[in-house]
């Protein structure tokens, strides 16, 4: 019943045939570039903007106590702006208190993983790369969205996978779950993609490394969601 709950909650975030942006923080986050005291000031204004409906926390080789620090301070803003706050792929106990959701990848799947996320009430997010099988595996877990990439070249992670507008299109005639789109998507790129059922655009570099900056990044994109431009 947890996840019927979710899972009704999750459908009432979403207008029909509108899409959101779903932002992934950049890589270069917690490294000597970009420390977190410089990026709360920027996510700040980011979340401000009122246009991300999630954030996603994606932090890979980094200490169990930098991650909680990080997440802390990153869910206090977006509390303040009403987004819902994703981590990707940690499900313990300590982390699950400060964030909304996990988004798992495929090599991060795991039954106690989901049991832990769902009896906490949080949201699920799965990665389902290019694949019917996964998708179909994933649909039994009972996600409260999937997502599929990577659609372009990305450097904020490697990938082997490429996935194309087909797989929404398949999904979308086949389930009722929302879908994200991810990998190196950016304002230049997204067309086809809009044009899909697909639910969430979810975008890091193209956002973070937006030569006018990720408030401009935003605003453009909210232009192009909503089909002003």
């Amino acid at each position: 019943m947890v996840n019927g709950i979710q899972a009704w909650k999750m459908n009432n975030l979403f207008k029909k045939k509108k899409k959101y942006l779903y932002l992934i923080t950049p890589s270069e986050l917690l490294t000597k570039r970009l420390p977190l005291k410089k990026y709360l000031i920027i996510l700040n204004k980011v979340l401000k903007t009122k246009k991300i409906k999630f954030l996603q926390l994606r932090l890979k080789n980094k200490s169990e106590i930098q991650i909680l620090n990080a997440l802390k301070k990153i869910n206090l803003i977006c509390k303040k702006y009403k987004t819902i706050f994703f981590i990707n792929d940690f499900a313990n106990e300590k982390i699950l208190k400060f964030c909304d959701g996990v988004h798992l990848g495929q090599k991060d799947i795991s039954k106690n993983k989901v049991n832990k996320i769902l009896s906490n009430k949080k949201f699920l997010g799965i990665t389902c790369n290019n694949s019917k099988d996964f998708v179909k595996k994933a649909i039994d877990l009972k996600p409260n969205y999937i997502s599929f990439g990577s659609f372009f070249n990305t450097k904020t992670k490697k990938t082997k996978y490429r996935a194309t507008v087909k797989n929404i299109n398949w999904f979308k005639k086949k389930f009722s779950l929302p879908c994200a789109a991810i990998g190196g998507i950016s304002s230049e790129n997204c067309k086809k993609i809009i044009k899909t059922e697909c639910d969430l655009l979810a975008v890091s570099s193209g956002i973070w490394n937006f030569k006018k900056g990720p408030v401009e990044a935003v605003n453009l994109f909210n232009k192009i969601l909503n089909k002003k431009i």
